[in-house]
């Protein structure tokens, strides 16, 4: 956004650094907000050269243990500024299932949320007596706090005022990878592989059921999680040829020599690996799925319905040579053709913007009551955290 020519500024949580041991890479902990923004300039730098200039700011959140999430303190209106026009809120559901501050809509003339996590899913395999409780607080909240929606695949819940498109990239060095790989004489030496945190939710056990009782087909997996013992246990009693790794960025050279990449996961929103490995000029084996739709119209996409079918595209795109990425191709899976999308998304939402309507501002109120200001003491305690 900065390189098309906006004035754009960048929110982010700070949190403590006992928690942020819980999040960041070792070695990368940050004493206070100064050296976290120097080391996100840094990385960025390294791993996309130069880019146009963007201020940074922090707000107060905390990691919450038991849902794995950061989230934010007080009242993070407070901490954007109104200077701006817009306001881009990444998961506006997340971002304000606790706010209790002020009126997005009030401080900015258009909030456009960008939802791009399945959190019914993930209630559904860990919480599945809250599901409708989340379904519930996500459509209040984006009612409440956003003009437009912007979901980025159709595979996420329905919500008031949006629409699907894909507004993500990926970095330039995946695009340069890609093009190293197509050049003549290019061999990749290893099959297939997979990378995704150890959970259960990425679609390990489906992968383990794929490939139960199939003789050579073979999986690399790159991952570390919560799950990891009993998933490797599962592919050893299920006597699956898998190996396992730690995990890794997935521009590390390691993973260059892989030429297929395999995602079985059903919880996605819109994978960014699925578009690293193609981005880098590899196949990729996925299921047809509304989270997939975007990447069926790649030239090196398999795309499977039924475990049979799963192998039948991993055989084959083994077996087979990808073919180079075409300019469109490339373009669609840039950060610039990313942010086309996005600016189309923003002017659709600014034809189609209106003030809050009654039934907005009684999805704020009921929410603000929720949160604490109608239900004080032990009650209201409870109804929080329930």
């Amino acid at each position: 956004l900065a390189e098309s020519g906006y004035r754009v500024t960048l929110c982010v949580p700070w949190i403590h650094p006992e928690e942020q041991l819980l999040v960041m890479p070792k070695g990368k902990l940050c004493a206070d907000p100064d050296a976290q923004e120097q080391l996100m300039r840094t990385w960025l730098s390294e791993r996309d050269g130069a880019v146009a200039p963007f201020d940074i700011r922090f707000y107060p959140a905390r990691f919450d243990v038991m849902r794995g999430s950061i989230l934010p303190i007080g009242d993070t209106t407070r901490w954007v500024g109104d200077s701006y026009d817009l306001c881009v809120l990444e998961e506006p559901e997340h971002l304000n299932w606790y706010h209790g501050g002020g009126q997005w809509r009030r401080c900015f003339k258009l909030v456009v949320g960008v939802v791009h996590t399945n959190y019914l899913r993930y209630a559904s395999l860990y919480q599945p007596e809250n599901v409708w409780v989340v379904r519930f607080i996500n459509k209040l909240v984006c009612r409440a706090y956003c003009d437009r929606i912007v979901k980025l695949s159709d595979s996420l819940q329905e919500l008031p005022r949006s629409t699907s498109c894909n507004v993500h990239g990926v970095r330039a060095e995946f695009l340069a990878l890609g093009r190293q790989a197509a050049q003549p004489g290019h061999v990749f030496t290893e099959g297939a592989y997979f990378i995704g945190k150890l959970l259960w939710a990425k679609g390990h056990g489906l992968l383990i059921d794929y490939l139960a009782g199939e003789e050579g087909l073979h999986v690399d997996l790159y991952g570390n999680g919560e799950d990891s013992a009993k998933v490797q246990a599962a592919a050893a009693k299920a006597a699956v040829d898998l190996r396992f790794f730690s995990g890794r960025d997935h521009s590390d050279e390691s993973i260059h020599a892989y030429k297929v990449f395999v995602n079985p996961s059903q919880t996605e929103v819109l994978s960014t690996t699925t578009a690293e490995a193609l981005a880098m000029g590899k196949f990729v084996v996925i299921e047809r799925r509304p989270e997939n739709a975007f990447f069926e119209r790649f030239a090196n996409v398999f795309t499977y319905e039924t475990p049979e079918q799963f192998r039948v595209a991993l055989r084959t795109a083994l077996a087979s040579t990808p073919a180079p990425l075409s300019e469109e191709e490339s373009h669609a899976l840039s950060w610039a053709g990313g942010t086309e999308r996005f600016l189309g998304a923003v002017a659709e939402a600014s034809r189609l913007a209106a003030p809050p309507r009654l039934g907005d501002k009684a999805a704020r109120c009921m929410h603000l009551w929720v949160c604490g200001a109608g239900l004080p003491g032990y009650l209201g305690d409870a109804v929080r955290k329930f």
